[in-house]
């Protein structure tokens, strides 16, 4: 084979977290991917390009993977076929291989590892290809193709990207750069590093200013920006001082002076990584498309912006001085705080001092009402528009989700309940942007989804539109400018795949805010499939006896239905509650709680 060769790949599954995963992964193989979401545009492109590798899932809308897998076996020329799928069939298994499928595999798979399993099946009928045709003197050629693979096989902590006007400084500054915890890609151009960054994440891009081209480094980091990408910047100019003020105002980290010796920008580069404590997670680029001019869900308020960003912060260093000061200077947000903390006090135990509310809930539970209080006056101006039954689907579920999320984070996972409260409140958020985009098809997703028990939201989501609910969630929370540590949690709670790369603070919530949809999800259709899955997924505290997980389970439910009065908002039966607990719990062998 000649070591200069190009491989290219058909990826085929109607997944697109799975199609991102493995196109990536695939890259990283030396393939060039072409992705299909079916059958149907899988025969398209195939039939339009030539690939050396078809992978293809068999479950898919439209035509199946088995009768593309048919299609492309019939053909005259035909390309590696190796199938990747969740169905375990040996019947269907046998049937493939005796047609010609050169690999079948059963997910789930180490995406890496199974990139280099297709290589080695698409080098071998290389291999045998070139004995058929007499080739077989070639032997010097027949070795495995050193390709130049745009993104390396493994996952490291850090990502570099660089844009310089000198391929070859940008060359010796990713030398320098990539080790064991940090890779560097280059591109030459902003066209390819936007394709590049919608296809990947990255944590730091440097980048040169005066680029000579159309657009100046700063041009592109705006533009950047304005797509919902938002690394940190370091920015390589002639005249630091000048564009300084500029590169600020739209986030630049640091701007240094194009003359700075190699050494010194992979200094300054290695400290901006080194204060990065956690990866960016990648938002796919159609819900960010989809979210960047979405003028119908208004902007979060800069405070509650602000206040977000203490979060991550440890309760001894959020300034409480400052807290009480920012909440008092807005009306609103102090309004909402004294509303929340004197809920259910007497005449005489409440209070008008928000320094005074704000020592009494502490900081965390402080920003929690505040956030909380913005993020149901945006959910309530965009519902206004939903009919009445949708309207008190959403309200109900987001409500549960958040109150179960709070519940399970302390009581399951010892970690924040106000922080799970906040995620379990805006993880279908995206909902709200899915209806106002696509109307009446999302409205008979929901419909179905509420009529059909073995349905899960977000599969319908990404059969139809290829996101789901909680990509666009995160994409809003980025547009609302929210900090990481609270948009991680939210874009990979469907994506098990993705969520392996999170801390384990990041996973405690992870697995709340999961537990407590599944519980919401179960209050609307009363089925095995989903009762099924909501005891799956307590069973991770099997370690609790089952008397313990159904006393956090009762006090989720409690604290769900008393926010549902609150609000105004449908209440939960506690009647069916109980029942659907009893279902999840089968095997219990112990009476349950009546919810009350």
């Amino acid at each position: 084979m000649n070591p200069s060769l190009s491989l290219s790949a058909l990826v085929v599954d109607d997944e697109l977290p799975v199609r991102v995963l493995l196109s990536k992964a695939m890259e990283g193989c030396g393939f060039q991917c072409v992705e299909a979401a079916n059958g149907d545009e899988a025969r398209a492109e195939f039939h339009s390009k030539r690939f050396d590798v078809v992978i293809t899932d068999l479950l898919m809308p439209k035509t199946h993977g088995h009768s593309l897998c048919v299609h492309l076996c019939e053909q005259k020329t035909r390309p590696s076929i190796v199938v990747l799928t969740g169905f375990c069939n040996d019947k269907i298994k046998r049937d493939l291989q005796a047609r010609g499928v050169d690999l079948v595999v059963y997910k789930p798979v180490n995406y890496n590892k199974f990139a280099e399993q297709v290589r080695e099946v698409v080098f071998a009928k290389h291999v045998e290809s070139r004995k058929n045709t007499g080739n077989s003197d070639s032997s010097q050629d027949i070795s495995q193709p050193q390709i130049s693979v745009p993104f390396p096989n493994s996952s490291p902590k850090h990502v570099v990207g660089i844009l310089f006007r000198s391929d070859e400084r940008a060359d010796l500054l990713k030398r320098a750069l990539s080790d064991d915890s940090t890779t560097c890609f280059t591109v030459t151009s902003s066209e390819e590093l936007c394709r590049s960054l919608n296809r990947q994440r990255i944590d730091v891009l440097v980048v040169e200013n005066e680029l000579g081209g159309f657009l100046s480094g700063l041009e592109i980091v705006e533009r950047l920006n304005q797509q919902l990408i938002r690394p940190k910047v370091i920015l390589l100019t002639e005249d630091p001082k000048n564009v300084g003020e500029q590169a600020s105002d739209i986030g630049v980290e640091q701007v240094l002076s194009l003359e700075m010796k190699q050494e010194d920008v992979v200094r300054h580069t290695r400290i901006v990584l080194a204060n990065k404590s956690e990866q960016d997670v990648f938002i796919p680029a159609l819900a960010r498309c989809l979210v960047k001019d979405f003028g119908e869900i208004p902007p979060l308020p800069q405070l509650v912006v602000k206040l977000a960003g203490y979060l991550s912060m440890p309760v001894n260093e959020i300034p409480m001085e400052e807290l009480a000061n920012d909440i008092s200077a807005d009306s609103r947000a102090a309004t909402d705080l004294l509303n929340f903390t004197n809920m259910g006090l007497s005449v005489f135990n409440q209070t008008t001092s928000v320094r005074q509310t704000v020592n009494l809930n502490g900081p965390k539970k402080t920003i929690m009402h505040v956030l909380s209080a913005a993020t149901l006056r945006i959910q309530s101006q965009v519902l206004s528009n939903w009919n009445e039954t949708h309207r008190q689907w959403y309200q109900k579920r987001s409500v549960i989700t958040a109150a179960a999320a709070a519940t399970f984070a302390e009581l399951f996972e010892n970690v924040s309940p106000d922080t799970a409260f906040i995620l379990g409140l805006v993880q279908d958020i995206g909902c709200l942007v899915l209806s106002k985009k696509y109307g009446k098809r999302y409205d008979l997703i929901i419909k179905r989804f509420r009529e059909a028990g073995r349905l899960q939201l977000h599969q319908l989501e990404l059969e139809t539109f290829n996101i789901h609910h909680a990509h666009v969630s995160a994409a809003l929370m980025l547009k609302w400018q929210l900090p990481q540590s609270l948009i991680r949690p939210i874009v990979v709670h469907h994506d098990n795949q993705l969520a392996e790369v999170l801390s384990q603070v990041d996973q405690s919530y992870l697995r709340a805010i999961q537990l407590a949809e599944m519980l919401a999800d179960s209050t609307e259709v009363t089925h095995s499939f989903r009762s099924h899955l909501l005891s799956q997924k307590a069973s991770f505290y099997d370690k609790l006896t089952l008397e313990q997980r159904n006393r956090v389970f009762v006090e989720a439910i409690q604290y769900a239905k008393s926010l549902c009065e609150v609000f105004k908002f449908p209440v939960p039966d506690p009647e069916e509650l109980t029942k659907i607990l009893a279902n999840s719990m089968a095997n219990a062998g112990e009476p349950l709680e009546q919810v009350s």
